[in-house]
Protein backbone atom coordinates (compact mmCIF):
# COMPACT_ATOMS: atom_id res chain seq x y z
CA UNK A 1 0.00 0.00 0.00
CA UNK A 2 1.26 3.46 -0.87
CA UNK A 3 0.50 6.36 1.49
CA UNK A 4 -0.23 9.52 -0.67
CA UNK A 5 -0.14 13.46 0.90
CA UNK A 6 -3.07 15.04 2.17
CA UNK A 7 -5.51 15.96 -0.75
CA UNK A 8 -6.02 19.34 1.42
CA UNK A 9 -8.76 17.69 3.40
CA UNK A 10 -6.68 17.67 6.77
CA UNK A 11 -5.16 14.47 8.48
CA UNK A 12 -4.28 15.08 12.18
CA UNK A 13 -7.63 15.16 14.45
CA UNK A 14 -8.46 14.35 18.23
CA UNK A 15 -11.34 13.17 18.31
CA UNK A 16 -13.19 10.59 15.70
CA UNK A 17 -14.33 12.31 12.28
CA UNK A 18 -16.86 10.00 10.28
CA UNK A 19 -16.53 11.42 6.88
CA UNK A 20 -14.66 14.53 5.00
CA UNK A 21 -16.83 14.34 2.72
CA UNK A 22 -20.78 14.81 2.46
CA UNK A 23 -22.75 12.58 0.21
CA UNK A 24 -24.26 16.11 -2.00
CA UNK A 25 -20.29 16.75 -2.34
CA UNK A 26 -20.11 19.50 0.45
CA UNK A 27 -17.53 19.32 2.69
CA UNK A 28 -18.28 17.96 6.39
CA UNK A 29 -16.64 21.47 7.68
CA UNK A 30 -18.85 23.98 10.11
CA UNK A 31 -17.00 26.99 9.14
CA UNK A 32 -17.41 29.62 11.75
CA UNK A 33 -16.17 33.45 11.07
CA UNK A 34 -15.82 33.36 7.38
CA UNK A 35 -18.71 34.40 4.82
CA UNK A 36 -21.30 32.38 4.89
CA UNK A 37 -25.27 32.87 4.70
CA UNK A 38 -26.27 36.17 4.36
CA UNK A 39 -22.82 37.76 4.87
CA UNK A 40 -22.04 36.21 1.26
CA UNK A 41 -25.68 37.11 -0.04
CA UNK A 42 -24.69 36.60 -4.24
CA UNK A 43 -23.36 33.24 -3.43
CA UNK A 44 -26.36 32.61 -0.95
CA UNK A 45 -29.00 33.63 -3.49
CA UNK A 46 -27.06 31.72 -6.67
CA UNK A 47 -27.15 28.30 -4.18
CA UNK A 48 -30.16 28.39 -2.18
CA UNK A 49 -33.03 26.06 -3.77
CA UNK A 50 -35.42 27.17 -6.19
CA UNK A 51 -38.12 27.95 -3.58
CA UNK A 52 -36.50 29.54 -1.02
CA UNK A 53 -35.28 31.87 -3.96
CA UNK A 54 -38.84 32.98 -5.17
CA UNK A 55 -40.00 33.45 -1.80
CA UNK A 56 -37.14 35.98 -1.40
CA UNK A 57 -38.17 37.62 -4.21
CA UNK A 58 -41.45 37.67 -3.68
CA UNK A 59 -41.36 38.68 -0.17
CA UNK A 60 -38.72 41.30 -0.92
CA UNK A 61 -41.25 42.66 -3.81
CA UNK A 62 -44.06 42.73 -1.13
CA UNK A 63 -41.79 43.86 1.87
CA UNK A 64 -40.68 47.29 -0.34
CA UNK A 65 -43.99 47.89 -1.57
CA UNK A 66 -45.69 47.65 1.93
CA UNK A 67 -43.18 50.26 3.38
CA UNK A 68 -43.66 52.78 0.19
CA UNK A 69 -47.47 52.38 0.98
CA UNK A 70 -47.01 53.38 4.43
CA UNK A 71 -45.16 56.46 3.91
CA UNK A 72 -47.52 57.04 0.98
CA UNK A 73 -50.34 57.10 3.59
CA UNK A 74 -48.27 59.13 6.12
CA UNK A 75 -47.58 61.42 3.56
CA UNK A 76 -52.24 61.65 3.13
CA UNK A 77 -53.61 59.57 0.50
CA UNK A 78 -55.01 62.99 -0.89
CA UNK A 79 -51.76 63.31 -2.18
CA UNK A 80 -52.44 60.38 -4.74
CA UNK A 81 -54.53 61.44 -7.51
CA UNK A 82 -57.32 58.79 -8.89
CA UNK A 83 -57.72 56.94 -5.83
CA UNK A 84 -60.50 54.26 -6.28
CA UNK A 85 -63.45 55.09 -4.17
CA UNK A 86 -64.26 51.35 -3.64
CA UNK A 87 -60.95 50.08 -2.00
CA UNK A 88 -59.32 51.41 1.28
CA UNK A 89 -56.33 54.28 1.77
CA UNK A 90 -54.27 51.32 1.94
CA UNK A 91 -55.42 49.64 -0.96
CA UNK A 92 -55.26 52.73 -2.84
CA UNK A 93 -51.27 53.75 -1.51
CA UNK A 94 -49.96 49.80 -2.11
CA UNK A 95 -51.41 49.19 -5.80
CA UNK A 96 -50.01 52.59 -6.81
CA UNK A 97 -46.87 51.67 -4.94
CA UNK A 98 -46.92 48.71 -6.94
CA UNK A 99 -47.53 50.56 -10.19
CA UNK A 100 -44.88 52.40 -9.68
CA UNK A 101 -42.35 49.88 -8.05
CA UNK A 102 -42.83 48.03 -11.88
CA UNK A 103 -42.58 51.18 -13.63
CA UNK A 104 -45.82 49.78 -15.09
CA UNK A 105 -47.87 53.76 -14.62
CA UNK A 106 -51.07 52.51 -15.96
CA UNK A 107 -51.91 56.54 -15.59
CA UNK A 108 -55.32 56.69 -13.26
CA UNK A 109 -53.26 56.63 -10.19
CA UNK A 110 -50.59 59.69 -9.82
CA UNK A 111 -48.96 61.70 -7.14
CA UNK A 112 -49.78 65.33 -6.60
CA UNK A 113 -47.46 67.63 -5.02
CA UNK A 114 -43.89 67.67 -4.98
CA UNK A 115 -42.99 65.20 -1.66
CA UNK A 116 -45.16 62.76 -3.23
CA UNK A 117 -43.08 63.04 -6.47
CA UNK A 118 -39.86 63.42 -5.57
CA UNK A 119 -40.68 59.35 -3.28
CA UNK A 120 -42.32 57.92 -6.26
CA UNK A 121 -39.47 58.84 -8.25
CA UNK A 122 -37.13 57.30 -5.82
CA UNK A 123 -39.41 54.26 -5.54
CA UNK A 124 -39.56 53.92 -9.45
CA UNK A 125 -35.29 53.82 -9.77
CA UNK A 126 -34.86 51.02 -6.92
CA UNK A 127 -37.52 49.27 -8.58
CA UNK A 128 -35.49 49.30 -11.56
CA UNK A 129 -32.88 48.12 -9.65
CA UNK A 130 -34.14 45.31 -7.71
CA UNK A 131 -35.43 43.65 -11.16
CA UNK A 132 -32.18 44.50 -12.78
CA UNK A 133 -30.49 42.95 -9.97
CA UNK A 134 -33.37 40.14 -9.76
CA UNK A 135 -32.82 39.18 -13.81
CA UNK A 136 -28.91 39.16 -13.09
CA UNK A 137 -29.54 36.22 -10.11
CA UNK A 138 -31.78 34.24 -12.48
CA UNK A 139 -29.73 34.37 -15.30
CA UNK A 140 -26.43 32.93 -12.96
CA UNK A 141 -29.24 30.44 -11.15
CA UNK A 142 -30.33 29.40 -15.16
CA UNK A 143 -26.80 29.39 -16.28
CA UNK A 144 -24.75 27.78 -13.57
CA UNK A 145 -23.00 24.62 -15.15
CA UNK A 146 -23.85 21.52 -13.26
CA UNK A 147 -23.53 17.41 -13.32
CA UNK A 148 -26.44 15.44 -12.46
CA UNK A 149 -24.70 11.99 -11.56
CA UNK A 150 -26.56 9.80 -9.75
CA UNK A 151 -24.39 7.53 -7.06
CA UNK A 152 -25.46 4.18 -5.81
CA UNK A 153 -26.19 4.87 -2.04
CA UNK A 154 -23.62 1.72 -1.36
CA UNK A 155 -20.25 1.03 -1.93
CA UNK A 156 -19.72 -2.52 -2.07
CA UNK A 157 -16.89 -5.60 -1.20
CA UNK A 158 -17.46 -8.43 -3.31
CA UNK A 159 -15.95 -11.24 -4.80
CA UNK A 160 -14.23 -9.84 -8.98
CA UNK A 161 -12.29 -12.49 -10.68
CA UNK A 162 -9.39 -14.51 -8.69
CA UNK A 163 -9.81 -11.86 -5.39
CA UNK A 164 -12.44 -9.49 -3.75
CA UNK A 165 -12.56 -6.23 -5.26
CA UNK A 166 -14.15 -2.43 -3.99
CA UNK A 167 -17.50 -1.21 -6.36
CA UNK A 168 -19.68 1.62 -6.29
CA UNK A 169 -22.19 2.59 -9.80
CA UNK A 170 -23.08 6.04 -11.03
CA UNK A 171 -25.57 6.78 -14.07
CA UNK A 172 -26.12 10.23 -15.57
CA UNK A 173 -29.40 11.46 -14.74
CA UNK A 174 -29.93 13.75 -17.81
CA UNK A 175 -30.35 13.14 -21.22
CA UNK A 176 -27.09 14.91 -21.89
CA UNK A 177 -24.08 13.79 -23.56
CA UNK A 178 -20.97 13.64 -21.25
CA UNK A 179 -17.52 12.88 -23.26
CA UNK A 180 -14.27 12.24 -21.94
CA UNK A 181 -15.46 11.31 -18.40
CA UNK A 182 -12.57 10.79 -15.83
CA UNK A 183 -13.35 9.59 -12.21
CA UNK A 184 -10.48 10.39 -9.45
CA UNK A 185 -10.65 8.42 -5.85
CA UNK A 186 -8.86 8.93 -2.64
CA UNK A 187 -9.33 6.48 0.48
CA UNK A 188 -8.90 7.87 3.86
CA UNK A 189 -9.03 5.62 7.01
CA UNK A 190 -8.28 6.49 10.59
CA UNK A 191 -4.62 5.12 12.28
CA UNK A 192 -6.55 3.48 14.78
CA UNK A 193 -3.31 3.24 17.17
CA UNK A 194 -1.54 4.79 19.99
CA UNK A 195 -2.14 8.48 20.47
CA UNK A 196 -2.43 9.04 16.25
CA UNK A 197 -5.59 6.82 16.64
CA UNK A 198 -7.79 9.56 14.90
CA UNK A 199 -5.42 11.20 12.21
CA UNK A 200 -6.00 10.25 8.75
CA UNK A 201 -4.30 7.90 5.95
CA UNK A 202 -4.72 8.41 2.75
CA UNK A 203 -3.77 6.15 -0.20
CA UNK A 204 -3.99 5.63 -3.82
CA UNK A 205 -7.14 4.18 -5.10
CA UNK A 206 -6.47 3.00 -8.11
CA UNK A 207 -9.96 1.77 -10.66
CA UNK A 208 -9.72 -0.98 -13.25
CA UNK A 209 -10.87 1.74 -15.19
CA UNK A 210 -10.90 5.48 -14.43
CA UNK A 211 -11.87 6.96 -18.23
CA UNK A 212 -14.64 6.46 -20.73
CA UNK A 213 -14.64 8.14 -23.75
CA UNK A 214 -18.76 8.05 -24.10
CA UNK A 215 -21.25 7.54 -20.45
CA UNK A 216 -24.51 6.80 -21.76
CA UNK A 217 -25.95 3.82 -19.48
CA UNK A 218 -24.58 3.11 -15.89
CA UNK A 219 -20.70 2.63 -15.29
CA UNK A 220 -19.45 0.45 -12.25
CA UNK A 221 -16.22 1.84 -10.43
CA UNK A 222 -13.84 -1.48 -9.72
CA UNK A 223 -11.29 -1.67 -7.24
CA UNK A 224 -9.42 -4.51 -6.69
CA UNK A 225 -8.21 -5.57 -3.40
CA UNK A 226 -4.71 -6.81 -4.10
CA UNK A 227 -1.22 -6.59 -1.92
CA UNK A 228 -1.20 -2.85 -3.48
CA UNK A 229 -4.26 -1.82 -2.28
CA UNK A 230 -5.19 0.27 0.71
CA UNK A 231 -8.12 -2.13 2.25
CA UNK A 232 -5.61 -5.45 1.97
CA UNK A 233 -5.75 -7.29 4.95
CA UNK A 234 -8.18 -4.97 6.81
CA UNK A 235 -11.59 -6.79 7.85
CA UNK A 236 -14.66 -5.49 7.20
CA UNK A 237 -15.54 -4.39 10.60
CA UNK A 238 -12.03 -2.56 11.02
CA UNK A 239 -13.33 -0.25 8.03
CA UNK A 240 -16.22 0.64 9.56
CA UNK A 241 -14.74 0.94 12.76
CA UNK A 242 -11.74 3.30 11.42
CA UNK A 243 -14.34 5.45 9.69
CA UNK A 244 -12.66 4.46 6.11
CA UNK A 245 -14.35 6.62 3.49
CA UNK A 246 -13.70 6.77 -0.27
CA UNK A 247 -13.84 9.96 -1.56
CA UNK A 248 -14.37 10.50 -5.51
CA UNK A 249 -14.15 13.79 -7.85
CA UNK A 250 -15.84 12.82 -11.66
CA UNK A 251 -14.66 15.20 -13.96
CA UNK A 252 -16.49 15.39 -17.82
CA UNK A 253 -16.96 17.59 -20.58
CA UNK A 254 -20.94 18.65 -20.80
CA UNK A 255 -21.94 19.07 -24.10
CA UNK A 256 -25.11 21.40 -23.35
CA UNK A 257 -22.59 23.28 -21.50
CA UNK A 258 -19.85 23.63 -23.85
CA UNK A 259 -17.44 22.96 -20.89
CA UNK A 260 -15.67 20.98 -18.72
CA UNK A 261 -17.43 20.19 -14.84
CA UNK A 262 -16.67 18.54 -11.76
CA UNK A 263 -18.80 16.47 -9.04
CA UNK A 264 -17.66 15.02 -5.69
CA UNK A 265 -18.85 12.43 -3.59
CA UNK A 266 -18.16 10.34 -0.88
CA UNK A 267 -19.04 7.23 0.58
CA UNK A 268 -18.33 6.15 4.66
CA UNK A 269 -19.77 4.70 7.50
CA UNK A 270 -22.96 3.00 7.36
CA UNK A 271 -22.37 3.25 2.98
CA UNK A 272 -20.35 0.05 3.20
CA UNK A 273 -21.69 -3.27 2.12
CA UNK A 274 -20.00 -6.79 1.80
CA UNK A 275 -21.17 -10.00 0.31
CA UNK A 276 -23.39 -8.41 -2.01
CA UNK A 277 -23.55 -7.41 -5.90
CA UNK A 278 -25.14 -5.08 -7.94
CA UNK A 279 -27.96 -5.74 -10.18
CA UNK A 280 -28.35 -5.06 -13.68
CA UNK A 281 -30.07 -1.87 -14.45
CA UNK A 282 -30.45 -2.09 -17.94
CA UNK A 283 -31.83 -4.56 -20.59
CA UNK A 284 -32.42 -4.55 -24.46
CA UNK A 285 -36.13 -4.80 -25.62
CA UNK A 286 -37.64 -6.38 -27.96
CA UNK A 287 -36.90 -3.57 -30.96
CA UNK A 288 -33.72 -3.74 -30.23
CA UNK A 289 -33.43 -0.62 -27.99
CA UNK A 290 -31.38 -0.66 -24.78
CA UNK A 291 -33.26 0.22 -21.71
CA UNK A 292 -31.94 2.01 -18.75
CA UNK A 293 -33.42 2.32 -15.46
CA UNK A 294 -31.76 5.26 -13.48
CA UNK A 295 -34.01 4.04 -10.42
CA UNK A 296 -32.59 0.93 -9.79
CA UNK A 297 -28.81 2.19 -9.44
CA UNK A 298 -29.14 1.03 -6.18
CA UNK A 299 -30.61 -2.40 -6.58
CA UNK A 300 -28.59 -5.25 -5.00
CA UNK A 301 -28.74 -8.36 -4.16
CA UNK A 302 -26.90 -10.99 -1.36
CA UNK A 303 -24.37 -13.65 -2.58
CA UNK A 304 -25.11 -16.82 -0.83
Amino acid sequence: MKNTKDPGLGSKFIKPVKRMVNEDGSYNILRKGGLSGLKDFYKFLIDIHWIWFSLILIGGFILLNLIFSTTYLLIGIEHIAGNYPELSPFENAFFFSAQTFTTVGYGVLHPKGALTNYIAMSESFLGLLSFAIATGLLWGRFSKPSLKIAFSKNIIITPYEDSMAVMFKMVNQRKNVLLNTTVKCVFLIDKGTGQTAFNKDYSEFKLDTDQVNFFPLTWTLVHKITEDSPLFNISFVDLVKRNAEVIILVETFDETFNQTILQKHSYACEQWLENVKFERNFEVNEKGHIELNVRDINQYTSIN
